[in-house]
């Protein structure tokens, strides 16, 4: 039991996705504890059977792990039971948010052979061992499987008191090289821990009320490190970084000590900020703060135990004006108590808040307190399919709306910003001139769209100097660059000009190389 595959299911790129921490700080787990460790991460890989096989001939793992969030969690399925198609004999396991509360659904799948519940480092590596050894699994604690046809639950494990016995996460096992092309964030994290209560939200459940730290020092080194990789943005992914202002100041302090020279963003909460901390963030390169305000009617928001006021985030959001920081608001509609006048009065708020807005719907998670106690909150939910729980439509409701006037109201929203962009477009290509914000905005939608069709579809591993191309040879590296964007032109119909710049800032970056080999190129992803 030495190698050990962990699988990144697919999800939707329009959700923005980073390369997956969680599955990196795992695997650096693991590999310090002596296995050989493989990510297949299919956000930017090809997700086939072909693939699969391939994976399986070259590195032949003895156990395939997945994780998994709810609108994720069939698709893991789906592709653990691919894996164990193809080589039966193959463990396979199961974590996550989702496997944690839902750990007999996934065993009743047929696929799942252990289900890694809550903190997955410790646990994972205890299981590895006990198999390799032939050791009694039963204990393990904080795992769940079937044997005889009867479904066990070992003891929850404690959390990891010291979170900093952890490695950086194995970063070098995942194509940074096409997260970053895509313009996406890197992930790190400077705690674990929630010592809120929100009713709709499972960060509580599983990380522990008691926030656990990386010391201040590690926490600027490792921001240091990826600073260097070229990633236009960092994102500290802690469920509340400003949970702790003294400490906050301190990152920031040995931030802007060491020079570095970064953007960032992070999560925060309304009652967490100050205009001091604002400034100490923004000089240490804080440029987006998201805060999940939730709703525009404070009567929900007490349900709901998110224990903030509206007048309070109409303050923050001048606040981080102020200071130079872009607030960001997260709204999620269809919780207990909404109304068409709740409604109203939530779309009312945030159109007169200072703040960019993300607009949601409630997915009721398994393991949430919501979903645990519906009919106390008056929800009725209405679908367990969990392809559908992407908070992108209604699969509860409440009574007060109906979910189809929720789902119009979301919908009609991204289809406006969908259409504006559009229209940007339109005008830009009959040559009326834009404002340098709808400039920038086209700019990058453009170069977004034109590199996610060269990743999806992988362009330039297709291209081949030799075959594809009559059998021309390349000694030149702009020649070469030329030919490529002709092939690429091809197939996406993109202006060659154009298609030849974002190869050229591709190469620029370090996302791609061109590799001289005798008298032929290629070009390749780092």
């Amino acid at each position: 039991m030495k190698k050990v595959l962990l699988l990144n299911p697919p999800y939707p790129a329009e959700e923005h996705p980073s390369p997956s921490y969680g599955l990196m700080a795992l695997a650096a787990y693991i590999i310090s504890k002596g296995y050989d460790v493989k990510i297949e991460d299919y956000i930017i890989e090809n997700c086939s059977m072909d693939r699969f096989q391939s994976v399986i001939d070259q590195y032949k793992p003895d156990v395939v792990g997945a994780t998994a969030v709810s609108m994720t969690v069939n698709k893991s399925l789906s592709i653990l039971r691919d894996y164990k198609s193809l080589s039966p004999n193959i463990i396979t396991v199961i974590g996550g948010p989702h496997a944690t509360f839902d750990s007999i659904g996934m065993l009743n799948s047929g696929v799942v052979d252990f289900v890694v519940r809550g903190e997955g480092e410790i646990t994972f590596s205890e299981l590895l061992d006990t198999l390799s050894n032939g050791g009694d699994i039963s204990s393990v604690n904080g795992i769940s499987y079937k044997l005889n046809g009867k479904i066990f639950h070992t003891p929850d494990r404690d959390l990891i008191q010291d979170i900093n016995i952890l490695p950086f996460p194995a970063r070098h096992l995942v194509a940074l090289s096409k997260y970053k092309a895509m313009d996406f964030p890197i992930n790190m994290a400077t705690s674990r821990g929630c010592p809120h209560s929100c009713i709709f939200c499972l960060g509580r459940k599983m990380v522990g009320q008691r926030l656990r730290y990386f010391h201040v020092d590690r926490v600027v080194d490792e921001f240091e490190m990826l600073s260097k990789m070229g990633f236009s943005q960092i994102n500290i992914s802690d469920d509340l970084f400003t949970s702790n202002k003294k400490r906050c100041m301190e990152i920031c302090n040995g931030i802007v000590s060491r020079g570095i020279k970064q953007r960032w963003s992070a999560f925060a909460r309304i009652d967490t900020v100050s205009e001091d901390l604002l400034q100490k963030l923004k000089e240490a390169g804080c440029a987006d703060l998201c805060f999940g305000i939730e709703s525009g009617d404070q009567n929900i928001l007490n349900r709901v135990k998110k224990r903030i006021t509206l007048s309070k985030c109409q303050a923050v959001a001048d606040m981080c004006k102020r200071a130079g920081i872009t607030p960001l608001a997260s709204f999620i509609l269809g919780l207990p108590g909404e109304t068409e006048e709740t409604l109203m009065n939530t779309l009312r708020f945030a159109r007169n808040l200072n703040m960019d807005l993300g607009i949601h719907i409630l997915a009721p998670f398994p393991g949430t307190e919501i979903r645990e106690k519906a009919k106390e909150y008056g929800l009725h939910i209405f679908t367990d399919d969990w392809d559908l729980y992407d908070a992108n439509r209604s699969v509860s409701s409440t009574g007060g709306v109906s979910p189809e006037k929720i789902d119009k109201v979301v919908n009609d929203f991204y289809d406006s910003l969908n259409n504006y962009m559009k229209s940007l477009a339109s005008k830009k290509k009959s040559g009326e001139k834009l404002s340098e914000n709808d400039e920038t905005m086209l700019r990058k939608s453009e170069i977004y769209n034109f590199y996610m069709d060269l990743i999806k579809r992988k362009l330039i591993e297709d291209f081949n100097t030799a075959s594809g191309l009559d059998g021309k040879v390349f000694l030149d590296g702009e020649v070469f660059i030329e030919e490529l964007s002709a092939h690429i032109h091809k197939k996406l119909g993109n202006d060659t000009n154009f298609i030849s710049t974002m190869l050229s800032n591709l190469v620029d970056k370090g996302c791609i190389e061109i590799v001289k080999n005798n008298n032929s190129m290629a070009a390749n992803w780092v």
